[in-house]
């Protein structure tokens, strides 16, 4: 259009010039020739003239003529120039944009090529030099099928097909096979190269090498289901945990309320005896083999848990009926009659087991839970190694022994708790000879029987405190009594097996003299015939540093258990007592008769003291001391009573 408006003005300008030229032509050829024939008649005359005037009027035309083509010529060299100019800086600027274009493509990490129709490479960067180990040199004017693998080019010929098919744009991810050898990931951006009137003239494709991220991201996928998988199970066995318990409950109860389930709670009995006696690691090989035993024992889809300590918990979705729930409780029962074996030591061990039904006994998963604890509990106060059901009572029995554990931990901290004392009667003499200390409770609602809270305090871990409050105590009664010269004989403080064996409690003994500045030969140990027997060498060792800090030692409830009198005969014992199991109606039955002869006579023996306790009749008390028993503890002469009383007694004896 531009080029027809000035090819127009062109001629107009061309026209405008040769209708002036010709008029002033005309004008001055008439006037010239007038003026002439004013100025002479001579024809030799005018001939010069009009010479002249011809020599002029060339001479102005030429002028002109010069003015004019200068005037065009440099306006078609200043065009020409610029043009020449324009030239240049489009070559400059198309030069430029070239060597940005092939830099952008040759700098970027990504593989970008270009082909034509006949799919021959036209562009092939540096990227995907790079990532294919081909040379861009070789790689120019081949076909996908003449550079990459069959399997690579396969997928390349498709993706393209499928562009010209469909006239689209493809963005996906791709797995490679490159001519190097080497696979990647790639994420696969292609399209068609289309010019202004929507005609195909090539093919664009660029190729993101992802394969280090999608490393990354599998990393991230397996980190995380390896920090769900240490979430959700035990490190120990690889049984499920508390967690997984929990959440699997809430689905099952919230989601799944046709399907019915029994949960089983099993608490190991004896198991921290076990772990005090040998080491956590062989605790831990117990627990990896009883989580075996459990495996074996039940199905295969069957879900068992550890929930921590000792305690595991069995979901079972089969049969739920209590006749197939005892007899797979009784077959684990059975299997337990078989000692652990364990760096050729062999372990017994026992479960008491707890069970709750769903939907019977609850439908929440909390509860169900609760109410499974609360049925091992009583298992274990049937006297463990058995299972129970869960019953409507069990709660409010359990929540009463929580709430007198949590009271007990409350009156240890507070010192609430205090010493009774009951004196111990030389038969002959009637001479006190020692006293018992004996732990008392005493609540606003009255006392609590030491037969109900020294066995939660065992279950619950709070023997250790409580046992350091009555060695304190009595130690501080014993020095206070010494100084006012009261004290008669020595006191006898209890001692429970787990104390004995608690890896401090040597070091307990000396910091409690030390502080209460007690001698140990005013106080007389005593420990249970059980503790002995459970641990034999450990604590024949253990007695041995004891007696000779200086303090005495007995055995509490003697012939209650099944000593053993290779075991007795070394150990440094100084009294017998004899329990009050013997005692009772003694005159009456003559095998507690013979028994108690028998102790008496076995202690002398040893070269040991006896005590007996529980004694309430003359009767009894009679008989003993015709036996030769030592002393004699008990209501027929007193009853045990607080250290004031037993002050005001030891003044008025």
């Amino acid at each position: 259009m531009d080029k027809k408006i000035r090819t127009s003005k062109s001629f107009k300008s061309a026209f405008q010039i040769s209708v002036a030229y010709l008029l002033f032509g005309m004008f001055w050829i008439y006037f010239s020739d007038m003026c002439i024939g004013f100025l002479t008649k001579d024809s030799d005359k005018i001939l010069i003239l009009q010479t002249y005037k011809g020599f002029f009027f060339i001479g102005v035309t030429a002028f002109l003529l010069y003015l004019l083509s200068y005037r065009t010529l440099q306006e078609r060299h200043s065009e020409y120039l610029k043009y020449v100019n324009d030239q240049q800086i489009v070559q400059i600027q198309l030069s430029q944009q070239n060597s940005l274009l092939n830099s952008l493509i040759n700098s970027s990490p990504d593989a970008i090529v270009i082909k034509g129709l006949d799919r021959r490479y036209i562009i092939f960067n540096k990227g995907a030099s790079e990532f294919s180990g081909v040379e861009t040199y070789d790689a120019l004017g081949k076909t996908a099928d003449e550079i990459f693998p069959p399997q690579t080019a396969h997928i390349i010929n498709t993706i393209d097909n499928a562009l010209i098919e469909n006239n689209s744009f493809i963005a996906h991810e791709e797995i490679m096979l490159m001519p190097n050898g080497k696979t990647y990931v790639y994420w696969v951006t292609k399209g068609l190269l289309m010019t202004e009137d929507n005609s195909i003239f090539g093919i664009y494709g660029i190729y993101r090498n992802i394969t280090s991220m999608k490393d990354h991201e599998q990393l991230i996928v397996d980190e995380k289901e390896r920090y769900d998988y240490m979430a959700h199970h035990d490190p120990l066995t690889g049984l499920p945990n508390r967690l997984s318990l929990i959440e699997t409950l809430r689905i099952k109860t919230e989601h799944m309320e046709d399907h019915p389930f029994a949960l089983f709670f099993i608490d190991l009995d004896g198991f921290k005896e076990i772990n005090d006696s040998y080491g956590h690691r062989f605790g831990d090989q117990i627990l990896v083999l009883f989580a075996k035993l459990l495996q074996d024992l039940f199905p295969k889809n069957t879900l068992i848990i550890r929930t921590g300590g000792d305690e595991f918990v069995i979901l079972l979705e089969s049969k739920i009926d209590q006749h197939s729930i005892q007899i797979r409780l009784n077959r684990l029962i059975q299997a337990l009659n078989d000692p652990f074996n364990i760096d050729q030591i062999e372990v017994y061990i026992t479960a008491s087991i707890g069970i709750s039904l769903y939907p019977v006994d609850s439908s929440n998963a909390e509860e169900l839970l609760q109410k499974a604890d609360a049925a091992m509990y009583k298992a274990k106060n049937q006297g463990r190694n058995t299972y129970s059901f869960y019953n409507d009572g069990l709660t409010q029995e359990v929540l009463e022994r929580t709430t007198l554990a949590s009271n007990l931990k409350k009156a240890i901290s507070n010192r609430d708790l205090s010493l009774y004392y009951q004196p111990q009667i030389n038969p002959i003499s009637g001479m006190m000879v020692g006293a018992e200390a004996l732990l008392r409770w005493p609540t606003p609602e009255g006392m609590v029987p030491p037969s109900l809270f020294i066995p939660i305090a065992e279950e619950r871990g709070l023997i250790i405190e409580l046992g350091a409050f009555v060695l304190e105590e009595g130690f501080k009664m014993a020095t206070e009594w010494v100084q006012n010269g009261m004290l008669k004989g020595r006191i006898a403080i209890n001692v429970s097996a787990k104390q004995l064996i608690h890896q401090n409690f040597l070091l307990q003994l000396d910091e409690l003299l030390h502080k209460t500045g007690c001698n140990p030969a005013w106080i007389e140990l005593e420990i249970t015939e059980s503790s002995i027997l459970e641990y034999p060498e450990k604590i024949i060792a253990l007695l041995g540093v004891i007696k000779s800090k200086g303090f005495k030692i007995s055995i509490d409830d003697f012939g209650t258990g099944y000593s053993s009198l290779s075991y007795l005969k070394h150990l440094p014992i100084d009294k017998l007592k004899i329990d009050i199991s013997f005692i009772r109606d003694i005159t009456m039955e003559p095998k507690n008769q013979t028994i108690v002869k028998t102790i008496i006579a076995l202690a002398k023996g040893l070269g040991m003291t006896t005590v007996a306790e529980g004694v309430e009749s003359v009767e009894e008390m009679v008989f003993l001391r015709e036996c030769g028993v030592d002393c004699i503890q008990g209501f027929y002469y007193y009853k045990p009573m607080s250290n004031e009383s037993f002050g005001h007694l030891i003044r008025e004896i």
